[in-house]
């Protein structure tokens, strides 16, 4: 009896900072680990970062079962802010990648910094990330080296979204992209269809398919279409090496988990040792 009643303040300690945990978790921050290096030098591989929950609002599935290949649905409590551009966020990756239709992926995730946002139209001009008419956005140094280089392209990161000979566009000139915010309409047509099929889709799930230079949803002519939801463009630090929104298309704002704020600690990949310098960086 006596054994009992001297663990029971621990056992009461180890629950209660279980619960504490869970709650942190659900609410307030997350963590991952980053196995590449699409955001140097702003995130290295093997930085262990804390993911801020609070600053968009944490968000939340409205049921457990999942189904295969199926978005779950999801609500999100209040923030108190929003996302800006040069935020660096983490967010599910959207599946399957080069197709006309979009999933969540609940078990991959990618961490990229935000360069548009709802409302925006965003373009790459030699190179150089134009927002709404404005530079200043993404890693500029990449950028200048990128408008600057005149060897060859590797393979597979010439050409991008949406992977269209009507529009041919590249890593060094994109666009230029609209990207839709929640309760804007554009008009439809075959042209620039392309672009906006995914998100449709997603939106709607329902495929787009034309016929005689008529867009149609199921079986009903379309040439204007509202949004419901609100979409981001992401892209890594490192243009030569990131698979971003260049390549996977934007990103909607329920695939979003929060902002990327700490590197609580890094362990070189090779060799396995803490990388003191880095330990407790913020992330910018």
């Amino acid at each position: 009896m006596r054994r009992r009643k001297h663990f029971t303040p621990y056992l009461k300690a180890i629950v209660i900072a279980f619960f504490i945990t869970l709650l942190l978790r659900l609410f307030v921050v997350d963590f991952y680990m980053i196995p590449t290096d699409s955001m140097t030098p702003a995130i290295e591989p093997g930085d262990y970062i804390m993911v801020n929950k609070l600053y968009k609002g944490a968000r939340f599935y409205k049921q457990l079962k999942f189904e295969s290949g199926k978005t779950p649905e999801t609500f999100r409590i209040p923030g108190y802010s929003s996302i800006r551009r040069n935020d660096i966020v983490v967010f599910n990756l959207p599946t399957p990648l080069f197709s006309d239709q979009m999933e969540m992926d609940l078990s991959h995730f990618y961490v990229k910094r935000c360069i548009g946002l709802p409302g925006d139209t965003l373009s790459i001009s030699n190179g150089i990330y134009t927002v709404n008419g404005q530079t200043g956005y993404g890693n500029l140094r990449e950028q200048y080296l990128l408008s600057h280089y005149q060897g060859e392209y590797l393979p597979g990161t010439y050409h991008t979204f949406p992977f269209d000979t009507t529009y041919a566009w590249t890593m060094r000139c994109f666009g230029p992209l609209f990207i839709p915010a929640t309760g804007q309409t554009i008009l439809l047509d075959t042209v620039n269809l392309s672009l906006f099929r995914r998100l449709i889709y997603y939106e709607t799930h329902t495929s787009l398919h034309t016929r005689h230079g008529k867009v149609y949803l199921k079986d009903s002519i379309i040439t204007r279409y509202t949004f419901q939801k609100n979409w981001y463009f992401m892209a890594g630090d490192k243009i030569f090496n990131s698979r971003d929104s260049r390549y996977i298309g934007l990103i909607p704002e329920d695939f979003l988990i929060g902002k990327a704020v700490l590197v609580l600690y890094s362990k070189d990949p090779e060799t396995r040792q803490i990388s003191w310098k880095r330990t407790l960086n913020l992330i910018r």
